[in-house]
């Protein structure tokens, strides 16, 4: 017996022909081919090949069957399953004792097409019936399919059904989804073909399963914050799409009920909703749900503070006590404070005459209950106070209105109408009512004394109010004496009838007592009658005539206010010439005499030599600069003048009247050109500057008058609104819109915010300029917006500052004015900037510089300019710091050069372009022990898991803290600046078993919602962090549970939830892992493919921070986001600085950059970006210089056309510049913004540091 697969090859032999030698005929036939093996004996024989000598070789199978000759053979290929039965091999028609058995071996035959008979929302219950088959089936295989998108057949979640079953209930199906399915037979040699697919059937509907993705929230008002979603998946949807349910309700509210409304939507695109009428700032929780015809989803829970919005009133105002000129009164903060109640505006109203006077106060203060004494009040007046509480931006609704009457006062002064002698020995003294009575009248004193009398004597004399005229006759008095006479009102309070209020004295009226006093009395009086006749005509004469002259010139007056001042006022377009006087002797004041500045090359050693013994010899010059200062005695009467004293912010800044910058009369007022600000020289350059004060709400149109007079184009601003809880400056500008300040109108046209700064930009027009020839009447100002530097202090590094100072002062054009500077007095931060700015001038153009000279030389101009003792230090490091790194901002069209010079050997040639010298300046700062005291604490030594890179103390990540426990908030993780924020990435350790909940702790605290894991991932060093599924990772204040994982090329996304376990907030947290990142990317520019990747994703999520994870938290985590930050800065200004962003993240994580291969990889890998990203043409490396000329320079890599950031600012910039200066017969090369002399090397003292 023979058995063979189906579709293999048999040969079979002839038993009977071995006795025949020439046979004439060989038939083969076969008994039960293509029948069922039950009938193989009943069968008729069939016909399988026939041989004859005369007729040659018959196969009816032919060419799958064949007669081999002379053997006879019978062979058969390929092998199907009808070939299987009983052969015989009949020679010359003999019938044959002998047969040949086949078996074949064969895949069933497939089954009838399934029929599907019941089914539910998550499955199916599906019969068939097996075909009739010579190989019947052992199992079953199952594939199903899905319409709607019609998909493939899933092939790789085949379901095997095992024994003869022929019904099956298919599970794990999708809610509302079309499928079909079809049938396989399986037996040991293999599988049937496929069944005829099942009709297609739809499941039953579910609620949705999937919750929305919530892209951003943000609040546009106070009373309203927008959502923005986008729908679940429709494999999620599990029914027909009807909307979305938003529900809303305060956070610190667990009680409220949801408010809940619902919304159409598109199961297929965002969707964004607006949720108004909300209590202003107040946190508010906002859960967004989908659903279909059987209910609602999960849902999706974010929370969003709303914006602070106008404070209520302030309550139960009244007052505690009053006096004659003072009234104590208190009051409650406002229910609905809306924001942080950062002071109140005090009003009050008093009739003065026949009108009624409004006068206010500002209280920078604020408590829960108040109490403020208001003073500077008139006595016995009836006024009307009310309140407003302020927050940072609004003012509040009124309070109920207090009216009060201060407590009477001292009368004015009598009017004595008679003080004659009676007799001789008495004085009659008469006094009229004093005509400004405050309030009431009660007493009065009359007061005298003798010519050799020490002391007064007095006597009280009741009175009221209804008595015109008092009089009193002073008694036993001395004869031919000279007395003195006064007369004094006196009221008593209303309040306290202890407290006595004493008037104005009358004047002192002398009468002299003598014999015969009263007939000498009566003499002269008959003589004054004579000669008054005379005295009233001449009177009435000159009256006369004053009054005609009165009258002339008002009749003028009035004339020329109709000629000039009736009609609007005509601006005229004409700046203010300003003074252009220059002095350049400030270049030889040096602190000990008349000397010479000092050269770039000497200026290391310059500020080694003052840092030395304690910062003594900054002590000495800054000391020296403050003492010339007092002797100048410059004077700054405009700032002392009344009219003026409210437009200074602090009292001890002022003006110089030699310097100050007027503004030009506005019609008819005169005297409104005051603004505290000055002219200040730069290098070679009168009034380069202007140094003000940040602008008060009462100096907007003023200083915005002043930016349009002096042609300003640029204003720098290095001060933030609030620091350390106190004003330091007003916003004066619109923060969308248009605003008017005066006769300016101001539109802000929007802004960029970069990590240390920001930059607006805003159209100013002038509402009433005369227009003068081709005049313009509007122009487009730029505001260069510090916001980390502190007040009275310096920045942590002086990289950022110096970048900034660059940017802002190139960024004014050719002709404009005066670059505006103001911090928040317009002296400390300002003069920095100022002095900065100028030596960076003076250094490229002369190679040398002299800060002390210059800085006592502008403080001529402006007082208390550099306003501490450190910031006259921080100038001296910031220009070391400037001429040792040079120029490292590359624009990219040569960043290939700048790399091929970085590597040169010729060190002669390029000194600046040296990359181990770059490298030891990135590395050479080494942290102090305090800088690491929490990571080297002994309580969280087992924290990290290598000794060398630990958190700075500057830019420590901190994790809520657990009571009682010792250093509980240390986790080994920092910050990191980004192009954007501050703190835009957190650089972290692969978590270790013991720190796993503190990781996700600060995740949550952070707001965190994307963690790059560059780590590998095992089961021995670097574990799992994340829980699995179905195995919730349980911390003290929230859960974290998985929620999908999905892979797509090298990387692995997983989805997780951070859910809140005191209410319903959670937060969606994605872990993006490219194990073995930058290493397994080739060519290099594919490090940046990763990057894309996470800022897709991270774009959608600005909340939080980026927490980036490699093993230690060390080189791959910088690179990332170092690399992530250049190709931002490509993108948004066409520059990298790699040296700056390098040389901060050593600064903030020390050691990241263990080796010069590790930074060079920087460098290499923005070549690689810009390269790939733009058709830069190949720079070859500059030639040599021949030998008897000095080596020149490539061209200059940083003076390119610099594209301010491309959302607000338009292209521009400098031309090419190449500078020269010849010292000797030797040309020097001073680099634009390298500042780095080519007979020079500065970097020499790095290899001892």
């Amino acid at each position: 017996m023979f058995t063979v697969s189906s579709g293999g090859n048999v040969t079979l032999p002839c038993p009977d022909q071995e006795g025949v030698s020439d046979p004439v005929t060989v038939t083969w036939s076969c008994r039960g081919c293509g029948q069922s093996p039950s009938s193989v004996s009943q069968s008729a024989p069939l016909l399988v090949a026939r041989y004859s000598q005369d007729g040659g070789v018959s196969d009816p199978r032919a060419p799958r069957v064949q007669l081999r000759l002379p053997s006879f053979q019978l062979e058969i290929g390929p092998v199907s399953a009808a070939d299987a039965g009983r052969y015989v091999c009949s020679v010359n028609g003999a019938p044959s004792a002998h047969s040949v058995s086949l078996a074949v071996q064969d895949v069933p035959r497939a089954p009838q097409r399934p029929l599907v008979v019941s089914f539910t929302s998550r499955s199916a219950e599906l019969s068939w019936a097996p075909l009739f088959t010579e190989a019947p089936a052992l199992s079953y295989r199952l594939q199903k399919r899905r319409y709607d998108p019609s998909g493939p057949w899933d092939l790789h979640n085949e379901i095997t059904i095992p024994g003869n079953r022929t019904t099956f209930n298919v599970t794990g199906l999708l809610p509302f989804t079309a499928y079909s399915f079809r049938i396989f037979s399986v037996n040991s040699v293999g599988r049937s073909l496929a069944s005829e697919p099942s009709y297609p059937m739809v499941t039953h509907r579910e609620a949705p399963s999937g919750k929305p993705t919530v892209i951003k929230t943000f609040s546009p008002s106070s009373d309203s914050i927008e959502v923005v979603w986008r729908p679940p998946d429709r494999s999620e949807m599990n029914g027909e799409f009807i909307g979305h349910v938003l529900a809303y309700k305060p956070r610190d509210q667990a009680e409220t009920e949801w408010i809940t409304i619902d919304l159409p939507g598109n199961a297929n695109e965002s969707t964004m909703y607006v949720i108004e009428n909300l209590t202003p700032f107040t946190e508010y929780l906002v859960k967004i749900q989908v659903k279909n015809m059987m209910g609602v989803g999960p849902f999706a829970v974010v929370r969003e503070t709303t914006l602070e919005g106008v404070p209520g009133p302030p309550g139960n105002l009244t007052h505690q006590s009053v006096g004659d000129t003072w009234a104590m009164l208190s009051w409650k903060e406002p229910e609905r404070p809306n924001g942080v109640i950062v002071g109140y505006y005090l009003y009050f109203e008093f009739p003065q005459g026949s009108k009624t006077i409004t006068d206010n106060r500002i209280i920078s203060e604020s408590r829960p209950h108040m109490v403020y004494n208001l003073t500077d009040l008139v006595p016995y007046t009836r006024y009307t106070v009310w309140l407003h509480a302020k927050t940072s931006k609004h003012e509040g609704d009124r309070s109920e209105t207090l009216s009060l009457r201060t407590d009477v006062g001292g009368p004015g002064a009598p009017l004595i109408t008679n003080a004659t002698c009676r007799a001789d020995t008495s004085i009659v003294v008469r006094w009229r009512r004093p005509r400004q009575l405050r309030g009431s009248i009660d007493f009065y004193y009359v007061r005298y004394r003798g010519e050799f009398d020490p002391d007064l004597e007095q006597v009280m004399i009741e009175t009221a109010v209804s008595v015109e005229y008092e009089q009193i006759i002073l008694r036993n008095l001395t004869v031919d004496t000279i007395y003195e006479v006064q007369v004094v009102g006196v009221t008593k309070s209303r309040f306290n009838d202890s407290l006595l209020y004493w008037g104005e004295p009358s004047e002192t009226r002398s009468v002299r007592l003598q014999h015969d006093c009263e007939r000498i009395q009566r003499m002269e009086s008959l003589k004054k009658r004579r000669h008054v006749g005379w005295n009233l005509s001449s009177g009435m004469v000159t009256g006369i005539a004053c009054a005609s002259f009165a009258l002339l010139f008002a009749m003028m007056a009035f004339f020329i206010w109709r000629k000039y001042f009736q009609a609007a006022y005509n601006y005229l377009d004409e700046p203010n010439k300003t003074p252009s006087t220059l002095s350049t002797d400030w270049e030889t004041d040096c602190p000990d005499g008349p000397g010479t500045p000092i050269p770039v090359h000497l200026f290391p050693k310059h500020v080694s030599q003052l840092h030395a013994d304690g910062d003594i010899g900054f002590s000495k010059e800054y000391e020296a600069i403050q003492t010339q200062t007092l002797l100048d005695g410059y004077t700054s009467d405009f700032s002392q003048q009344t009219e003026n004293k409210d437009k200074n912010r602090y009292l001890n800044i002022v003006a110089y009247d030699h310097t100050r910058v007027p503004l030009q009369p506005m019609g008819s007022q005169k005297r409104c050109d005051y603004v505290n600000a000055n002219f200040i020289d730069g290098y070679q350059k009168p009034c380069a500057y202007i140094g003000t004060q940040g602008p008060l709400p009462a100096t907007f149109d003023c200083f915005w008058r002043m930016v349009w007079e002096q042609n300003v184009h640029i204003l720098v601003m290095i001060t933030n609104l609030v620091e350390r809880g106190r004003k330091k400056c007003d916003m004066y500008w619109p923060q969308e819109g248009t605003e008017r300040y005066g006769v300016i109108q101001v539109s802000a046209l929007g802004q960029d915010v970069m990590a240390t700064y920001t930059i607006r930009k805003f159209r100013i027009q002038h509402l009433k300029l005369k227009k003068k020839s081709r005049a313009a009447t509007e122009r487009v100002v730029y505001q260069y917006h510090y916001t980390n530097w502190p007040d009275h202090g310096i920045p942590d590094s002086p990289l950022p500052i110096l970048s900034f100072v660059r940017k802002s002062a190139a960024a004014n054009p050719d002709g404009a004015g005066p670059i505006v500077v103001h911090c928040s007095a317009g002296v400390g931060r300002t003069g920095t900037y100022i002095v900065l700015d100028s030596m960076m001038k003076m250094i490229r153009a002369k190679g040398e510089l002299n800060v002390f000279g210059f800085l006592k030389y502008i403080r001529t101009q402006r007082n208390f300019l550099v306003q501490t003792e450190e910031q006259y230090i921080f100038l001296h490091d910031a220009l070391l710091e400037a001429i040792e790194s040079g120029e490292t901002d590359i624009h990219r069209t040569f960043l290939r050069r700048y790399l091929h010079n970085l590597q040169t050997t010729e060190q002669d040639i390029y000194p600046w372009y040296n990359l181990d010298r770059q490298f030891r300046l990135v590395t050479r700062e080494q942290p102090s022990d305090f800088n690491l005291s929490s990571g080297r604490h002994p309580a969280n030594a087992h924290k990290s898991r290598h000794p060398g890179l630990l958190p700075s103390e500057c830019s420590r990540v901190c994790v809520s803290p657990r009571p009682g426990v010792e250093c509980s908030d240390f986790i080994n993780a920092s910050w990191l600046p980004g192009f954007g924020r501050l703190r835009e990435f957190i650089v972290t350790q692969h978590p270790l078993a013991s720190t796993l909940a503190a990781f996700w702790q600060m995740v949550w605290d952070h707001n965190a919602q994307t963690i790059v894991l560059l780590s590998p991932v095992d089961d021995q060093e670097f574990g799992i962090f994340w829980p699995l599924e179905h195995d919730d990772l349980e911390c003290e204040h929230f859960r974290v549970r998985f929620t999908a994982e999905a892979q797509g090329g090298q990387y692995i996304l997983r989805d997780f939830t951070v859910q809140s376990r005191t209410d319903d907030y959670e937060l969606a947290v994605r872990i993006i892992q490219c194990s073995n990142w930058p290493a397994s990317c080739s060519p290099i520019g594919h490090v940046f493919d990763l990057i894309q990747v996470v800022q897709r994703w991270h774009l959608e999520y600005q909340n939080g921070p980026c927490v980036v994870v490699d093993r230690f938290g060390g080189t791959e985590a910088a690179t990332f986001c170092c690399l992530t930050t250049l190709m931002k800065q490509l993108e948004y200004e066409s520059h990298a600085d790699v040296y700056m962003y390098a040389r901060l993240y050593q600064r903030r994580r020390p050691g990241v950059w263990p080796s010069r291969e590790n930074y060079l990889f920087l460098y290499r890998a923005v070549e690689a970006l810009v390269a790939g990203g733009c058709s830069t043409p190949s720079l070859p490396p500059p030639p040599p210089p021949p030998q008897a000329v000095a080596p020149q320079p490539p061209p200059d890599v940083t003076d390119v056309p610099r594209p301010v950031l491309k959302s607000i600012l338009k292209k521009g910039g400098t031309a090419q510049r190449v500078r020269t200066s010849r010292a000797g017969d030797t040309l020097v090369r001073i680099p634009p913004d390298g500042m780095e002399s080519v007979t020079v090397d500065v970097g020499e003292d790095l290899t001892s540091t």
